[in-house]
């Protein structure tokens, strides 16, 4: 083999090289883009404030803590469902814009990327089905989280309709207003047995 064909199979080697690892570079960047694509546009605002976009608007009117949530069933007087953690209760009021809709996705994000889904813990009371929210007229409701103590602070509600194509739909981005001290108050204030229905202990 002479020197020419070694200079070719290793420029091929290398070229092969490159085109292979900005091939995996390109793979990892464009589901990232894609994502950012497809992501629902946010519109944000405060505890209290009507946040309001294209389809729908919602205004957050209080948050409240638990310790333990009031067992759905009260046949052989079952206990309050506790956690290790605390629930916190988003208590708010919604409205459509043009047509009914439900606010199928709801998550609170916390600082760090963390992101806790709603729902009580199986054997608790819930808030009940979610309601299907009907233009110009305000209807109730509340999502309860289950989340580490530690994690109350900077918390916000992100809410949306959901649906198939997620870029085509708006979502409320609410900030939650608990601050560390804040965040101490809920905790030490936080209810047992707090009866989601009822909306109180």
């Amino acid at each position: 083999m002479n020197v020419r064909q070694v200079l070719l199979k290793g420029g091929a080697g290398l070229g092969g090289a490159v085109l292979l690892a900005g091939a995996m570079w390109l793979h990892s960047l464009i589901p990232e883009l894609r994502a950012t694509e497809l992501d629902p546009i946010r519109d944000g605002g405060k505890v209290g404030e009507e946040v309001r976009n294209r389809d729908f608007s919602v205004r957050v009117e209080k948050v409240e803590a638990a310790r333990s949530l009031a067992p759905s069933l009260s046949l052989g007087d079952p206990p309050p469902v506790g956690t290790e953690g605390i629930y916190l209760v988003v208590r708010f009021t919604a409205t459509s814009h043009r047509e009914p809709l439900e606010l199928r996705t709801a998550q609170l994000e916390t600082p760090g990327g963390y992101v806790y889904r709603e729902g009580p813990r199986p054997g608790a009371t819930s808030a009940g089905a979610q309601p299907t929210f009907q233009p110009l007229i305000w209807t109730s409701a509340a999502y309860v989280f289950e989340l580490p103590k530690q994690r109350l602070e900077g918390a916000h509600l992100v809410v949306g309709p959901g649906g198939l194509l997620p870029q085509l739909s708006a979502e409320a981005d609410i900030d939650l207003g608990i601050t560390r001290e804040r965040a101490n108050e809920l905790v030490q204030g936080a209810a047992q047995g707090y009866d989601l229905k009822a909306g109180t202990p």
